[in-house]
């Protein structure tokens, strides 16, 4: 029986990259999205059409449909990919209430709960996967992005205690840790005053989608819990995060190292 892959953010650059590789990896899918028109464009592009769900993921109505359709033994989700999120670069007291919120509610909330539907479903079957696409911002923070970093550490910490949880019933849980992904959200994020030039900092460079997409793969298929991209970026910061107090001395001397990479990368979206 053909397996049944989940893809939320399947309307973005790494969505339709994943949508494309796990199509050929056999799997039928189910895309989601806010962005219906987008929506349709990466469907139509693939060569099996996908069932499609339009849905907001900071609407609870939404989360909950969609919690109902990865537990419908008709067609069980064997693979959840969380992969939606947001990143809005900001000092905190600059940042509105509201888009703090969002922060925590699509890169946290949502994945938690979708997760935690995908549970129940694939405990009944003593099987399937639960994958989240993160960020080395969930080992090292990030200044003037004090949400994302928060929202995604949290991610961190859930999907480390779920795959404790699960192993036991033979589901695979796992995420991707990589810096900057070379997307329509890195060009805005950089083109913000306060986007952080950590993401250029190091060994640190844009992954295209399709690498994020084929990391995504091989983890899965190996099992893995954690994969970091660059792995001595992430290793720096989770040395960094032994010693705290090293946090700012450290983290500007990256942010002026990879700042002439960011200002290099804007030069090529001119």
């Amino acid at each position: 029986m053909m397996k049944r892959a989940l893809i939320t953010g399947a309307a973005g650059g790494v969505g339709e990259a994943l949508a494309k590789r796990l199509t050929t990896e056999g799997y039928a899918l189910v895309l989601t999205d806010r962005d219906e028109s987008a929506l349709k464009r990466v469907a139509i592009a693939l060569p099996q059409q996908p069932e499609q769900i339009v849905a907001d993921l900071r609407s609870q109505d939404d989360l909950k449909s969609l919690c109902t359709r990865i537990e419908d033994v008709r067609a069980p989700v064997d693979l959840l990919v969380n992969n939606a999120g947001i990143i809005v670069p900001g000092a905190v007291g600059a940042v509105a209430d509201d888009l703090m919120r969002a922060h925590v509610d699509i890169n946290l909330t949502a994945p938690m709960v979708l997760s935690a539907a995908a549970a129940r479903s694939m405990k009944t079957r003593k099987s399937g996967h639960i994958f989240s696409i993160m960020s080395l911002a969930a080992i090292g923070p990030m200044k003037d992005s004090a949400s994302y970093s928060a929202s995604k550490f949290g991610l961190r910490g859930f999907m480390a205690a779920l795959s404790m949880e699960l192993a036991p019933h033979g589901i695979g849980v796992g995420g991707l840790f990589p810096s900057a992904i070379d997307t329509p959200m890195l060009a805005a994020e950089m083109a913000s005053p306060d986007g952080s030039p950590l993401n250029f900092a190091g060994n640190a460079k844009p992954l295209t989608p399709k690498q994020i997409a084929d990391h995504t793969v091989r983890a899965i298929g190996k099992n893995r819990l954690e994969t970091r991209l660059p792995c001595s970026d992430a290793f720096i910061a989770s040395l960094l995060m032994m010693f705290p107090s090293m946090l700012r001395p450290v983290i500007s001397h990256f942010e002026k190292q990879g700042e002439k990479k960011k200002q290099a990368y804007l030069r090529t979206l001119r």
